[in-house]
């Protein structure tokens, strides 16, 4: 792999269906430095990419707000977008994919992106947003007023959080209407680990409407049915936001965001990051207490577990159980250093992973 992204692939198998692949990028054959020479959406830079500074960009937007950099910690090229210091305005990333989606192979109506994201440290005071988009228009262009985004993802530098949001039809819920929501990858809402690469897919399918977020690990996988379809797409985007928060308080500070490893498909059925989620195992097979001291159950109603893994954010396998025959599995862990581990657990159902946290 061209960077460790102290994260786990998902190891199960999955039927291979034909895609279409509209678009890939791993910057190893861009040049450090600026990306582009126009900042107006019109003229493709390096990669074929489209750089876009909104108008309202207070201050206005540079050609050194979009560049290519080395990463330290993955020690490959990626991508950067530096968000605005000021109280207004946004900064657009984008590929254009509109020929591509026109003269897709019959019946793959299902776009798919998916890219490696930083997470940061977390202790930035910029308010600047990162987000995620699947348009059905250019933003650059006059009439970007009347058209829709999709779908995508949403992320807060400060705080870690990470969301998945939608253009989504809610009139059936008491006084919804017909408009962008975001929506909690987990219970309770997701919260990533700094200084981390993570492996994020975000799908639409065209004739339902479904919009499906996933990442890689099977840190989350889910949805929304039916948020708003018949949507043609043109362009996939990653735009950078000024931010406010409650109060009126502006943003004063601008913030980094790293990407790299993109890649635009559009298949028939949703396949996110090479990985079929069995739904089923994930009710089925139940870890606790978590946080634990010492002891962690691994509870399992139907599913028929074969291994379980822990390993810590390096990588690094630091126990394993094999030959399962048992309803309930305790795991001792009490030799571990306090952190945060991943879980892997095989079985005949399928593998998810699952976050540990050690006191």
């Amino acid at each position: 792999m061209k960077k460790l992204l102290l994260l786990f692939i998902l190891s199960f198998a999955f039927t291979s269906q034909a895609q279409d692949l509209f678009f890939t990028e791993n910057c190893e054959t861009l040049t450090i430095g600026n990306l582009s020479t126009d900042l107006t959406g019109a003229t493709p830079g390096q990669g074929n990419w489209y750089t876009f500074t909104s108008t309202t960009a207070v201050p206005a937007g540079t050609l050194g707000d979009y560049k290519v950099v080395n990463d330290a910690i993955s020690n490959s090229k990626v991508l950067q977008i530096t968000g605005t210091s000021g109280s207004a305005g946004s900064r657009f990333l984008s590929q254009d994919v509109s020929d591509a989606w026109t003269g897709r192979t019959s019946g793959n109506d299902v776009i798919q992106m998916e890219y490696d994201f930083f997470s940061g440290s977390g202790s930035t005071t910029s308010l600047n947003t990162f987000r995620t988009y699947i348009y059905n228009f250019d933003p650059g262009a006059p009439a970007a007023s009347a058209t829709t985004a999709v779908a995508g993802f949403y992320y807060n530098p400060s705080t870690l959080k990470l969301s998945g949001w939608a253009y989504y039809d809610a009139t059936a819920t008491a006084g919804g209407v017909v408009g962008y929501y975001t929506f909690n990858l987990i219970s309770g809402g997701l919260t990533l680990e700094p200084n981390t690469w993570y492996r994020l897919g975000l799908a639409y399918d065209y004739n339902t409407g479904d919009v499906t977020w996933k990442e890689s690990t099977g840190l989350f996988y889910g949805g929304v049915v039916a948020a708003s379809s018949g949507l043609d797409i043109t362009e996939c985007d990653f735009a950078v936001s000024s931010g406010s928060v409650t109060g009126g308080v502006q943003n004063a500070a601008s913030n980094n965001y790293l990407v790299d490893n993109v890649q635009i498909t559009a298949v028939a059925t949703e396949s996110l990051l090479s990985v079929n989620t069995n739904s089923v195992v994930s009710s089925d097979i139940s870890v606790f207490p978590n946080p634990t001291k010492d002891i962690i159950n691994v509870s399992n109603k139907l599913a028929s577990i074969s291994s379980i893994e822990i390993s810590d954010l390096n990588g690094r396998v630091v126990n394993k159980v094999n030959s399962i025959d048992a309803e309930n599995v305790q795991i001792n862990i009490s030799d571990l250093s306090s952190g945060i581990y991943m879980m892997k657990i095989v079985s005949d159902k399928g593998t998810i992973t699952k976050k540990v946290i050690k006191e």
